[in-house]
């Protein structure tokens, strides 16, 4: 029974992880599709260069909400402990891969984050920190999210963490590396753009 109720849970959580809320923000404060606008992306970073500071920090707040709500129930709902893992990831394969967008969309970070929080505080504060610190060096905000998006696993291995406390860290950040192919070829050809804000 349990096995049947996690499974609608993971669906529902995937459909809400979906919602492409930087698009709509743009759309709703900007009449702008943000598709269309610098890297094309729907995450909080290219809303920041779209439409200003103010509807990105909205973004990165949803994006966030939309994987540490759904993680912080299913904890309370089911007793399995991998339960929550399988939401965060779910939650991270649902913003990436949008229902609503014909299976497009962001590239998971701050979903990530967000699972993360709820499962994993100070692995979580540390992941945060290490992606300050390389964005303040470098200016490279992708940059500092694949190498964030790796910590987890690798804290985890370190830990000495069950199989599958490393396998679903892992699973999601080959996700996020993958969903910044793009970007590993401009940091590579060093045409990668550095953090510019304006507004």
């Amino acid at each position: 029974m349990q096995v049947l109720t996690l499974l609608i849970y993971l669906i529902g959580t995937f459909l809400i992880a979906g919602i492409p809320f930087g698009f709509l923000y743009v759309k709703l404060f900007h009449k702008r599709d943000v598709r269309t606008v610098g890297s094309g992306n729907i995450g909080a970073t290219n809303v920041l260069r779209t439409a200003g500071i103010g509807v990105a920090i909205l973004t990165a707040l949803s994006d966030i909400l939309k994987s540490l709500i759904p993680v912080i129930l299913s904890r309370k709902i089911f007793s399995h402990s991998v339960a929550p893992y399988l939401v965060w990831l779910t939650a991270v394969l649902g913003h990436c891969f949008s229902p609503y967008l014909k299976f497009k969309g962001g590239k998971g970070v701050a979903t990530f984050f967000g699972g993360l929080l709820a499962l994993q505080p100070f692995t979580a504060l540390i992941t945060f920190t290490i992606w300050i610190l390389i964005i303040a060096i470098w200016r490279y905000v992708s940059l500092g999210s694949m190498v964030a998006s790796t910590l987890p696993a690798v804290i985890s291995i370190i830990k000495g963490e069950k199989y599958e406390f490393v396998a679903i860290p892992a699973i999601i950040s080959i996700i996020i590396l993958y969903r910044h192919k793009d970007n590993i070829k401009r940091l590579l050809s060093k045409t990668e753009h550095k953090l510019k804000i304006k507004g």
